[in-house]
């Protein structure tokens, strides 16, 4: 059996999730302007290359733009973008399209096997009016042998076909391969942007402000804001944040019967990149620096819990956790990196970080 290869059958679930996010338009990829007229002037003035390298970091919105650039390509009332309305925006709307594949990783890497099934389906010369895209997902997991038979699909390019490379890795892609496209450099979503989006798809402003912070893209970020336990962590978090000045063994006990009893390990990044945004928040409050906090929906527990730290205690908490944050991608126990984390915080002995911390001030 060959492998999957169609648009159909890969589907859009390679893609950042639904095809909810697909009946689009240029305009609606936010925060890519530059590439989008790129990509608009090219298709304007019949300057199209036959293949494109799209790289950038995760929730950039590369893969809709890959989608919109076939729709571009084949819309049936030319223009400089698709109308969405033809049979030919439709069709690749809904994943369907006969001249649209996806190459996505098979497991680990997209293999050999899966290029010389797409060499053999593009040998067929497509109607006159087609311009066949396939878009590579997640190109960086080519394995050498598949990136050496892609390379010489790129040197002798199809009629009517452009290639389309996805990936956040730019610099892990054959030089040789990234030199025949055309390279689109896009650029993180700034949170603001994430916000703003996530507050017209109807979550509540106080949520989005925070996961518009946590992560990188629309759909991390509604998905994060999504979570049943993701206002409960904010609400514990804060309360757990508030016990640490006080030197008792409460926020210790805590690790062990809430953080480590109701959340799964992978789960701790979530509440260190929380308490550092807190922690940060609290730092400004203490230098009267407000404007862009990003809980906005707790103002008193913000004027509170910073009245009871100093500054270079804040610094040296950030600090803390920053660490905390590092040491829990090694082979570590989440119970002992945070425990050292919250004696850190509250002044223990030195010997609990793994180094002093460069903002710590005497006295």
């Amino acid at each position: 059996m060959p492998p999957s290869l169609s648009f159909p059958s890969i589907g859009l679930s390679s893609f950042e999730g639904e095809k909810r996010g697909l009946n689009m338009s240029f305009e609606e990829i936010r925060g890519q302007d530059q590439v989008i007229r790129l990509l608009q002037n090219a298709l304007k003035n019949g300057r199209v290359a036959h293949a494109y390298c799209f790289a950038g970091p995760e929730g950039a919105g590369k893969k809709k733009a890959a989608i919109e650039w076939a729709k571009a390509l084949n819309c049936e009332n030319p223009a400089s973008a698709p109308c969405d309305r033809c049979r030919s925006c439709r069709r690749i709307s809904n994943g369907n399209h006969p001249d649209i594949t996806i190459l996505a990783p098979e497991g680990a890497s997209i293999k050999i096997e899966q290029v010389r099934e797409l060499q053999r389906r593009f040998s067929f010369t497509p109607p006159e009016e087609v311009t066949r895209v396939v878009i590579l997902h997640q190109a960086e997991t080519l394995t050498l042998q598949a990136a050496n038979s892609l390379l010489k699909f790129l040197e002798e390019p199809v009629a009517r076909m452009v290639a389309v490379l996805i990936t956040e890795q730019v610099h892990s892609l054959l030089p040789t391969i990234l030199s025949r496209c055309q390279l689109l450099r896009f650029r993180p979503l700034p949170p603001v942007l994430i916000e703003s989006s996530l507050v017209e798809a109807g979550v509540d402003p106080a949520n989005a402000r925070i996961a518009a912070h946590l992560v990188s893209g629309v759909e991390a970020a509604e998905k994060l804001a999504g979570d049943d336990k993701f206002a409960p962590v904010c609400e514990r978090m804060i309360k757990w944040m508030g016990e640490i000045p006080s030197g008792k063994s409460n926020p210790l006990v805590e690790i062990q019967t809430v953080w480590l009893a109701d959340f799964d390990p992978g789960e701790m990044n979530l509440l260190l990149d929380l308490s550092l945004l807190w922690l940060r928040d609290l730092l400004n409050e203490r230098l009267g620096v407000t404007g862009d906090s990003v809980f906005v929906g707790w103002k008193e527990s913000r004027r509170h819990q910073a009245s009871r730290w100093t500054i270079s205690g804040l610094l040296n908490g950030m600090e803390a956790v920053i660490q905390a944050r590092q040491a829990l991608a090694g082979p570590v126990q989440p119970q002992a990196v945070l425990e050292r984390m919250v004696l850190a915080m509250q002044g223990g002995p030195k010997h609990v970080v793994s180094r002093r911390s460069p903002f710590q001030t005497s006295g």
